[in-house]
């Protein structure tokens, strides 16, 4: 029996009854114990090979393949359609059932009660034909149950009391979807826990989604960050492997004093989310004179001035017209935003970024991410007592992970910057983002420094104390610096990056 050409007769009248959805034509594999999946990377819909062999034995082939693959297609157009969707019911057990692997599986029983109900609903699914011939279980036989009362057909299945209050939950309303899950898992996730117990738990009754692409990957964690700094960790161990897979997880080993994976991954998906501007540079002028307008030829002029073009070729005082010259102005570098470096604060009394939310990390991830979008590279210095060798110093990069590993590592210890590091790194007439508590053993050298140099400087401070204060003293005389306090996450989103009154001097 070959079933791919069973699956060319059947796709084309299981994608007008779900309203023709972007797939490709799916396919038939030898591997696995799911029925029916769908890899999300390329939204291709899997069919068992045995347990398709399974079903022809006891109804006709067709029907059961147009039934597996109404599923798969559930799992695309419905629930869950994408890993955001997918974080979306997790975070709503996870702080009921805490039990990572738990939640997985109830997640994946919902998201098929779902999918399966719309397609008989709506779609006059041959589903319960397949479910009729389903194997039994202690968790399988209440979801059959459920689907009887649900769908009113006899699946040859005793009825369960826990069906009553299964039957009540409103699986179509995907706004109540938080509710219902959590209202579902009340009575779904004992039963699963004891075939779990029991060394039994599989996860859905039909397959899971698999295989997400990066992109739904990191838009996912981007909107699942909002939960919150332990939250966001719970989430990277419980989905380690799919992580894995998609070569999201940073690496590992980098020692003492270095940020976890999922603490490098909360950064990069918490700052992905905030958009802060940056100030681009004003005309430049580039010293050069160019004609700019015309004005009548007196004797005494250049005649190399005069503009032959509208001269008509005659050189007659009063007649000709001869060119005014200006000076030129150009932009400068691409867009008229340079490169930046990042100075972030790790010392002793600033928080470490991997035992709780790090602001201090944050809007240093924020101000790397507004360079790096616009294609700039951000170097980062990091530092504690950096005499001391407290300190970590990347070169200029676009490499992303590279600068979020700088920026998240910790030192702890005293607070002090060798000046001299910088100078390397100022070279060029770079952006600063400076971000620290200010309580810098040499801040009075630090402000001498800034103060000195033509770069833009923004620079945020962590802490109110008497020290940021006397930074924001000092730089009120200098128009190249701009200071703003961050207490909050919520403060953020007010930095205006190099938002100076003056700009570089003309290169």
């Amino acid at each position: 029996m070959n079933f791919n050409d069973i699956i060319q007769r059947v796709w084309p009248a299981v994608r007008k009854r779900h309203l023709f959805p972007e797939l490709p034509t799916p396919e038939v594999i030898e591997t696995g114990d799911e029925a029916a999946s769908i890899q999300m990377m390329d939204k291709v819909i899997q069919l068992n090979a045995n347990r398709l062999a399974a079903l022809a034995q006891v109804m006709d082939i067709e029907d059961a393949t147009s039934a597996l693959l109404d599923h798969g297609v559930g799992h695309h157009t419905v629930c869950p359609w994408d890993f955001e969707t997918h974080l979306k019911l997790y975070a709503a057990l996870k702080p009921v059932l805490l039990d990572g692997a738990l939640v997985k599986q109830v997640v994946e029983y919902f998201s098929d009660v779902v999918v399966d109900t719309h397609a008989v609903r709506e779609r006059e699914s041959k589903l319960p034909e397949v479910y009729r011939h389903a194997e039994s279980s202690e968790v399988t036989d209440v979801i059959r149950a459920l689907y009887q009362r649900l769908w009113g057909e006899n699946l040859g299945v005793e009825d369960r009391g826990e069906v009553d209050r299964l039957a009540r939950i409103p699986y179509l309303d995907a706004s109540q979807w938080g509710d219902s899950l959590r209202a579902f898992a009340q009575v779904i996730a004992p039963l699963i826990q004891k075939e779990m117990d029991d060394g039994n738990g599989q996860g859905g009754m039909m397959g899971d989604t698999q295989q997400y692409s990066a992109g739904e990957l990191a838009a996912g964690m981007a909107q699942f960050a909002e939960q919150g700094f332990y939250a966001f960790r719970e989430m990277v161990r419980d989905f380690a492997d799919e992580l894995q897979d998609a070569n999201m997880m940073p690496d590992m080993g980098r020692g003492k004093g270095m940020p976890s994976d999922a603490d490098l991954l909360f950064y990069m998906a918490r700052a992905s989310a905030f958009r802060l501007p940056v100030q681009t540079m004003p005309l430049e002028k580039v010293g050069g004179l160019h004609p700019h307008s015309h004005s009548p030829w007196e004797i005494g002029k250049p005649v190399q001035h005069i503009d032959v073009w509208t001269s008509f070729g005659r050189v007659m005082p009063g007649i000709s017209q001869m060119w005014n010259w200006r000076d030129g102005e150009t932009h400068g570098d691409g867009d008229g935003i340079p490169d930046c470096v990042v100075i972030v604060d790790s010392s002793g009394s600033m928080v470490d970024p991997c035992r709780e939310i790090s602001h201090a990390v944050l809007g240093a991830g924020c101000a790397a991410d507004a360079y790096l979008r616009r294609g700039k590279r951000v170097a980062v210095y990091n530092f504690s007592d950096a005499q001391a060798g407290g300190k970590e110093v990347l070169d200029f990069s676009r490499d992303r992970k590279r600068v979020f590993f700088a920026l998240c590592r910790y030192f702890g210890g005293g607070t002090a910057l060798h000046l001299p590091d910088l100078e390397p790194l100022l070279k060029n007439h770079v952006d600063i983002f400076l971000i620290t508590d200010m309580q810098i053993t040499n801040l009075d050298a630090l402000m001498q420094f800034l103060i000195q140099k033509e770069n833009r400087v923004t620079a945020v401070h962590v802490a109110k104390n008497r020290d940021a204060q006397r930074f924001r003293q000092r730089a009120a005389t200098a128009d190249h610096i701009c200071v703003y306090a961050v207490e909050r996450t919520e403060d953020i989103p007010d930095i205006v990056l190099s938002e100076v009154k003056t700009r570089f001097q003309a290169i």
